[in-house]
């Protein structure tokens, strides 16, 4: 378990770390316990959570560009040459971040 006060001594202020544990607390992979000898802690091994999901939780799906997204915000969208590139790349960034999980962050290599 992390305290907050914790987390501010190690240079993290304490607002970035409220707004990113109340997201991991709803998306369930965080718990939090109040008073005395409370703080944050994993519902899961940290072995078991990858940084697609993390990524997910706190920045939304992941993707090379928006029209991979299916956001209908390019004025190109359906005569562009990039977008099968792009959906091979995010397909690719997806792969990465699923390969690696938050127990290897704290590997020193």
């Amino acid at each position: 378990m992390v305290s907050a006060k914790e987390m501010e001594e190690r240079g993290l202020p304490r607002s970035f770390l409220v707004k990113i544990a109340k997201e991991l607390i709803k998306a369930g992979l965080v718990g939090a316990k109040e008073g005395r000898g409370g703080g944050y802690y994993l519902n899961e091994e940290s072995n078991k959570i990858n940084l697609r999901q993390l990524v997910e939780i706190l920045e939304g799906r992941v993707s090379a560009a928006v029209c991979v997204m299916g956001n209908k915000q390019c004025p190109m969208e359906g005569e562009c040459q990039h977008t099968g590139v792009m959906k091979k790349l995010s397909g690719e960034i997806e792969q990465i971040l699923e390969k690696y999980t938050l127990d290897d962050l704290g590997k020193h290599k």
